[in-house]
């Protein structure tokens, strides 16, 4: 009952609002509505206002507006011939089968404004990690980092920054940086690197190679002869202080320690301790504190950070099967040297499944290089879509922060703003799917029919208001965009008439029209027979 009357509220907007736009343009040009119904079959309320009969009827899958003069033989009373829609000049029949699909592509802007002038807090535009020999180490970008504006425009968020950089691949910009509350500029030229986008869709943009992470001071050791191993330091355990000096990131860690030199280290750190109880298995970090005296050739401790080690690894994985295990460094990618993790992750992706060579070391072990083949993985979403990735199997040790999100500045602007971006974006993106289905890029198994609107109606109740509201918008673009497509029956298919009306400087004929009328309602039928076989295997066949 709770998936039903999701799946009501889904939907009975999308079609009330399409309905009524067809309804508002009649009125508006002066075409008489005869009927205005929510759903389709016998009516279950009726109510006359005027002259237009307004009902509720009992199957909830569409709704339809009778228009005077909508069908070509329909009789016309001789006082209201001048309000039959057939007789109205081109441009208002454009408008008033233009107007539902129209509203369906507008109410996108007011759902996704609700939903972003709910938000209160965004990440703000703080630089966490930089990535190895990117645009940003190379123009000396460092950790903590805000930036405050690109090419004179203020930066309010790390989206707004991602949105202007990846906007200018392989151009200079400015940035202002603010760096312990002195502001200052730099010129950064933000490389070049080509992406899929949401529909597979080569994309370049522009990349900075900046993370708003950072990582906890969690060190690894590879050498089984250094201090740090001799005083029982081990990978995964975590600095918090050295010679009394708090220590909270990875930076911290090795400014630290180049600061100190050869001088004797006074070391806290925290070890996870698995403890196990009737509720679950928890991890307790208990203090320890430990001396070092690192070792004189260039004052080595054997502390490293941990982000370059592995954690864990898969069995039967790429990985694993390469030979790599938990506790081993990766020391570089195809001869390329790595301090942080992301740089591996980043070079994994670009190479896809052609191999890579990775250079590892085992704790205690001479430096190996190993091959790697990546797999293309699929997985199912909470909506049951099928996605691929790129499937490594090692994950390195990784314990890192966000920092604290600040309030936004000027939120109904940001809300406006945010709306007309992701309205915009959804409807490229629906458009680039349509043409890659036309030239057979795309398949259609991704169609889906009601039946699927059904199953994620609930889904996305479960999620919150916020994820039903995101879907409701993504459905009204796609019905919108759907209605506009040149097929008969359809309203872009009266579009198409009206078009070739005016092409043709008299109206089709009516043999034509029924001819259209009926290669549309085949080509119609045989996508909503794909889609509910793609629902069906979709969602009870799986």
């Amino acid at each position: 009952m709770t998936q039903f009357l999701a799946f009501i509220l889904l939907i009975g907007p999308l079609i009330f609002v399409h309905e009524l736009g067809h309804l508002l343009a009649a009125k508006l040009v002066d075409v008489k509505v005869v009927r205005f119904s929510l759903g389709f079959g016998p009516a279950l309320v009726r109510v006359q206002l005027g002259e237009t009969e307004y009902r509720i009827a009992p199957i909830p899958l569409g709704g339809y507006v009778t228009l005077l003069g909508q069908s070509p033989d329909e009789p016309l009373a001789p006082h209201e011939a001048h309000r039959a829609l057939r007789n109205r000049p081109l441009w208002a029949r454009y408008l008033v089968l233009g107007a539902g699909p129209l509203f369906n592509l507008l109410l996108p802007l007011l759902l996704y404004f609700t939903f972003y002038l709910g938000h209160t807090v965004i990440p703000p535009p703080v630089i966490g990690t930089v990535l190895d020999d990117s645009a940003a180490a190379t123009s000396e970008l460092q950790s903590g980092d805000r930036i405050v504006a690109i090419d004179g425009t203020d930066i309010r968020s790390w989206g707004e920054m991602q949105d202007h950089v990846r906007a200018a691949p392989d151009r200079e910009v400015k940035l202002q940086i603010e760096r312990d509350g002195v502001r200052f500029d730099r010129f950064v030229t933000p490389r070049r690197s080509v992406v899929k986008n949401a529909v597979d869709e080569p994309e370049a943009r522009g990349m900075l190679g900046v993370f708003p992470w950072v990582y906890a001071p969690q060190i690894g050791i590879v050498d089984t002869r250094s201090a740090a191993h001799e005083q029982g330091l081990q990978t995964g355990d975590i600095i918090t202080s050295i010679n009394g000096e708090p220590i909270a990131t990875v930076e911290d860690l090795e400014r630290e320690l180049t600061r100190q030199g050869t001088a004797l280290l006074r070391l806290t750190y925290l070890r996870a301790v698995p403890v196990r109880s009737e509720f679950g298995t928890y991890w307790w970090y208990a203090s320890h504190h430990a001396r070092l005296l690192p070792r004189h050739e260039g004052g080595a401790t054997g502390l490293l950070p941990a982000n370059t080690f592995v954690r864990t690894v898969a069995s039967g994985s790429p990985a694993a099967r390469a030979g790599i295990a938990p506790g081993d460094r990766v020391l570089a990618v195809d001869d390329r040297p790595v301090t942080r993790w992301e740089t591996v992750a980043v070079m994994l992706d670009r190479q896809g499944t052609k191999p890579l060579d990775l250079r590892v070391q085992s704790p205690g072990e001479a430096p190996r290089t190993v091959r790697v083949e990546q797999e293309v993985r699929t997985h199912r979403g909470i909506y049951k879509q099928e996605r691929s990735y790129l499937f490594f199997g090692a994950d390195p040790y990784a314990k890192r922060e966000v920092p604290p999100p600040e309030p936004i500045r000027g939120r109904v602007t940001y809300a406006v703003r945010s709306a007309i971006d992701e309205t915009l974006s959804m409807l490229g993106m629906m458009w680039t799917s349509l043409r890659q289905m036309v030239t057979l890029e795309r398949g259609v198994d991704e169609l889906s029919s009601v039946v699927g609107i059904f199953n994620v109606a609930g889904t996305a109740a479960e999620q919150g208001p916020g994820q039903f509201l995101l879907l409701m918008a993504l459905l009204s673009i796609n019905l919108g965009f759907v209605n506009l497509l040149p097929i008969p029956i359809l309203d872009g298919g009266h579009l198409m008439f009206f078009t070739l009306e005016a092409l043709r400087r008299r109206p089709l004929g009516q043999r034509a029209r029924e001819v259209a009328s009926a290669v549309g309602l085949v080509i119609i039928l045989v996508l909503l027979l794909i889609a509910l076989r793609n629902d069906i295997t979709r969602f009870w066949m799986d």
